[in-house]
């Protein structure tokens, strides 16, 4: 791996693709497309499509400039690291493949073409959407396209957003019930002070300084929670590789349940229940349960690493989607939103 890839050392990518690397696993990233010709995505991006004035049609080019973190994205979860001879960069889930779903207009994301977005990455067969847009209104349309994909199995992730110190407001689709809420910490496994906080906060993963590809066969160093929530969309693409009948919320489950305590026992509101632990998930091969309560009903984390064993089945127990009981459906019970930091602000924190 690339020496400046420190968090893959971080999350022990080494020791976990001895057991997965995402193999089979569609990851839809929804944004601003992904350049599909960068050496180190090339061959693990799918034909998406764009829902806004993407300029292929099959969101297989970034719109560039400014808006490029599906590009970032993408690298994050599945680079090969086959550029530069073998020296390129290396993505969690390297052998997983990106569906990429373009949904802008005129620069700015479109929450409409968002909610199509959602609906058609399920019709592909998703199993993982990494939403990389956010608005600051609620809306009727999305609020239900992500209630669907949960319904239908999928893991949707979600930075939790960048305005922890600029009001620290939910944005959606961060605040509905069913979005595994990500904030990014630093090398030292802190939380990056600008992450959003608060009780809706599901997992930390690596945020700051972090390389990964950008268009035109280029690559960035950058920070936010953004670059964290790919992070764990790719621990999920390795966990369904490895589990495929497990249900999306047996997935999240068990990466809440594996994940490193961080901050106040609890699910605690910078933290929420941990740090991603990849490599500790997959090597915990029991399932969670295969049901969980309803949303609004988590029930308070293991105090202790002793306690967290003992109650595993009852930590996060509205954090999770269940879609496999007589066709009923469950909705996680987290919130986030997917901001990526840019050379400039990004045009996609708000809608009008």
């Amino acid at each position: 791996m690339h020496d400046s890839e420190w968090a893959l050392t971080a999350l022990q990518a080494k020791k976990a693709w001895k057991i997965s690397k995402g193999a089979g696993v569609t990851v839809a990233v929804i944004g601003t497309g992904v350049d599909a010709s960068h050496p180190d995505l090339r061959g693990r991006v799918l034909a998406g499509k764009d829902f806004g004035d993407g300029p292929s049609g099959t969101g297989t080019r970034d719109q560039g400039d400014a808006m490029e973190q599906a590009t970032h994205a993408a690298g994050i979860i599945v680079g090969t690291g086959r550029n530069y001879r073998g020296n390129g960069l290396l993505g969690l889930a390297p052998q997983a493949r990106v569906l990429p779903l373009g949904v802008y207009e005129d620069r700015k994301p479109q929450v409409d073409a968002t909610a199509r977005a959602i609906r058609h990455a399920v019709g592909r067969g998703a199993k993982v959407i990494d939403v990389a847009v956010s608005f600051k209104k609620p809306n009727a349309a999305l609020r239900s396209a992500v209630t669907y994909a949960i319904g239908e199995d999928a893991v949707v992730v979600a930075g939790a957003g960048d305005n922890g110190k600029d009001g620290n407001r939910p944005t959606y689709p961060a605040a509905y019930p069913g979005v595994v809420s990500v904030v990014a910490t630093d090398e030292k496994g802190a939380v990056w002070t600008d992450s959003h906080h608060g009780g809706g906060v599901t997992l930390a993963a690596p945020g700051v300084s972090i390389l990964t590809t950008a268009p035109n066969k280029d690559y960035w160093t950058g920070a936010g929670t953004g670059y964290a929530a790919p992070w764990v969309a790719a621990g999920a693409a390795l966990v369904r590789s490895e589990h495929p009948r497990w249900t999306a919320g047996q997935v999240v489950q068990k990466l809440i349940d594996t994940a490193d305590r961080k901050g106040a026992s609890g699910r605690d509101p910078r933290y929420g229940f941990g740090l991603i632990a990849p490599a500790k998930a997959l090597a915990d091969r029991a399932a969670p349960p295969a049901s969980t309560s309803p949303p609004g009903s988590a029930r308070t984390a293991p105090k202790s690493d002793r306690e967290h064993s003992a109650a595993r089945s009852e930590e996060g127990s509205a954090l999770v989607a269940i879609g496999a009981v007589a066709g009923a459906l469950v909705v996680l019970a987290v919130i986030a939103v997917f901001l990526i930091s840019r050379r400039k602000p990004p045009p996609n924190n708000s809608d009008s």
